[in-house]
């Protein structure tokens, strides 16, 4: 496939992925629950989550200009968009590292107490936490510019789709280990989380 044609997938994927989040974070604002949770029987993805794939969206998008060539215009936006990810699903990561309540869990949308799979309401799972940082650190190479550039995205797509990936089997097959719950531990990931990061991985695959 000549480079033309993966840019414009990844360009696509990350449209759908920016679009998706918008959905959810719509089904938060308005309680609209099929778009919080595919199943009600499953766990729903988290407003900073929704959040997130929104910047990771717009992220991966001017990764590719970037790559095109736009380097200046796409620059201003990804240092921003990888800014907020890192801070915002770093400062989680860390809660749930260490244990204590941040305060952005219900910062701006109050998640039910009793949520399906749910550990700590209002905060994602920490496998979601990572694939998060790695989309940031993504975008931070990116702006950086290193040598072979291309590998180390493909590389970090690979994680995140594999991420993924795994927690689809885990759904299809239940059983909750391989979506990444732990009772007590650690949330589950929502179904439409998994598939967002498979798309995003694609994304970068293409690149």
């Amino acid at each position: 496939m000549i480079p033309e044609k993966k840019y414009k997938i990844a360009k696509f994927l990350s449209l759908v992925v920016l679009a998706a989040g918008v959905l959810v974070i719509i089904g938060w604002v308005f309680d609209i629950g099929i778009l919080k949770s595919i199943s009600l029987s499953w766990i729903s993805m988290k407003f900073a989550t929704a959040i997130a794939f929104v910047l990771s969206g717009v992220t991966l998008y001017f990764i590719v200009r970037a790559l095109e060539g736009e380097f200046d215009k796409a620059q201003v936006v990804i240092s921003i968009t990888s800014l907020i990810i890192i801070l915002l699903m770093g400062t989680l990561f860390l809660s749930a590292i260490l244990g204590v309540h941040t305060g952005i869990e219900d910062l701006f949308i109050k998640d039910a107490p009793d949520g399906t799979k749910s550990v700590v309401p209002g905060r994602p799972s920490v496998p979601t936490m990572f694939n998060f940082m790695l989309i940031g650190a993504a975008g931070i190479l990116t702006i950086m510019n290193p040598r072979r550039l291309q590998p180390k995205l493909m590389i970090i797509g690979l994680i995140i789709s594999a991420i993924g990936a795994v927690a689809i089997v885990g759904y299809c097959i239940d059983v909750p280990l391989l979506y990444y719950y732990i009772e007590g531990a650690n949330s589950a990931i929502a179904f439409h989380t998994v598939a967002l990061f498979v798309l995003l991985g694609i994304g970068l695959l293409c690149l």
